[in-house]
């Protein structure tokens, strides 16, 4: 069975870190081991510090970073975080290569690419060039434009090209349906994305794994065994060996079927559909991305606001629920019962594969770490609030575990 895909949230807060919630981010680790990022919160960098001993969350393994949006909470470690994986220093006012006028940067092999929304290139160009920063390694930035910006940018829009700059990158348009289809593949993996709701240009990503290779039945091992001399006399001197192959059709053929010496054939099981993640930014409505992210097996949903009359001890006695939406609304942002909703109309795990997993994040400040004030304190009793109103409007049925509220270093598995 194919290595399990890791989602380790690095950041779950809302637009203010807070003592036990760093600001938005999330570390996708692939079966290959490369580390796939998912927006930069401050103070990204030293999530990562903390969690390189104990998982396998590196800087070097980073080689793909994704911005939803250009609001500060999910961009502002990205230059940090950049500067340090690529061995950055600070360099002099007058050095060409700080200015991006020498050759240097621009032989160099991308360490790292960058994808976002317009404006995300020049964040970082100017930036770097601000705080005169000389990098070691190489990048590219490539933007994922909205249909309405399909036209050619002004002059200079982007800033100038700077050191660690391997060229401009790529201007990504949506296709005629609005989507940025397949736009790249990492490891197996094809990546897409759709616009989604915000205040500002917001992006959501999908992640769809090529097909997998089907379960072997225990009853084959059983029967190549059988002829296991036969075989060897054969010139076959692992005769076990064709249960991988059975799994991979090139070694055998167009037959894609194993014949025994008793007339037993083994034909290779059918293959299973690879995993879906989606990973959303903030939203108040993220409809227009329902059509890519249909068939999911795992979404990432914002929770910033909830409505727990009775658990959480600052609800207003005069709120309801409707209020609470309407307020989360009105500022971008979702509840949790609006994230539950969006994983049914998905069909989050309805097939018989697997099942479906929501994942609840960027939670208001006020909502403490499950754990910080104890196994039972208010802070565990909030976010059981929070999971339960995600499966009542989900649909989950009791006992089912189908909703983690996602917390800083915690890993979740998603199993193939």
């Amino acid at each position: 069975m194919p290595p399990s895909i890791i989602l380790f949230p690095l950041g779950t807060s809302s637009a203010v870190p807070a003592p036990t919630r760093n600001q938005s981010s999330l570390a996708l680790v692939l079966p290959t081991g490369t580390t796939l990022l998912f927006d930069c919160g401050e103070g990204t960098q030293n999530q990562i510090q903390h969690l390189k001993s104990s998982y396998s969350i590196k800087h070097s393994k980073i080689s793909k970073i994704f911005i939803t949006h250009l609001h500060g909470d999910h961009v502002f470690g990205l230059v940090p975080l950049l500067t340090t994986i690529l061995n950055g220093a600070g360099g002099a006012e007058n050095d060409p290569r700080v200015l991006g006028k020498g050759e240097e940067g621009r032989k160099r092999a991308v360490d790292v690419e960058i994808y976002g929304p317009r404006g995300v290139r020049g964040l970082v160009r100017r930036t770097l060039q601000t705080t005169y920063t000389r990098l070691e390694g190489g990048f590219v930035v490539h933007e994922l434009l909205f249909a309405d910006e399909d036209g050619d940018k002004e002059e200079g829009e982007d800033g100038e090209e700077c050191l660690g700059e391997v060229g401009r990158g790529r201007d990504i348009h949506p296709g005629k349906d609005g989507f940025w289809k397949d736009f790249l593949e990492v490891d197996n993996f094809l990546v897409s994305a759709g616009e989604i709701k915000h205040s500002v240009p917001c992006i959501g990503y999908v992640l769809t794994e090529r097909p997998l290779p089907g379960k072997i039945p225990p009853e084959y091992a059983k029967s190549i065994s059988k002829f296991k001399p036969e075989l060897i006399r054969a010139g076959h001197p692992n005769p076990m060996s064709f249960l991988a192959d059975l799994q991979r059709p090139e070694k055998l053929g167009l037959e894609l079927t194993l014949s025994l010496p008793d007339g037993t054939v083994l034909t290779r099981p059918p293959v299973v559909r690879g995993r879906k993640i989606v990973l959303l930014g903030d939203t108040s409505d993220p409809s227009l991305i329902a059509p890519l992210a249909e068939g999911a097996d795992v979404l990432v949903h914002e929770a910033t606001n909830a409505h727990l009359p009775g658990i959480d001890p600052s609800t207003k006695e005069a709120d309801t629920y409707e209020a609470v939406e309407e307020r989360a609304r009105s500022r971008g942002h979702s509840t949790p019962d609006m994230a539950g909703r969006f994983a049914r109309r998905l069909g989050l795990g309805k097939d018989e594969v697997r099942e479906g997993l929501l994942v609840l994040n960027h939670f208001s400040s006020r909502y403490k770490d499950d754990e910080a004030d104890g196994a039972d304190g208010m802070a565990m009793r909030i976010m059981r609030g929070i999971r339960k109103c995600a499966e009542d409007a989900w649909g989950v049925e009791e006992g089912k575990r189908r909703v983690i509220c996602a917390r800083d270093g915690v890993k979740i598995e998603v199993k193939a």
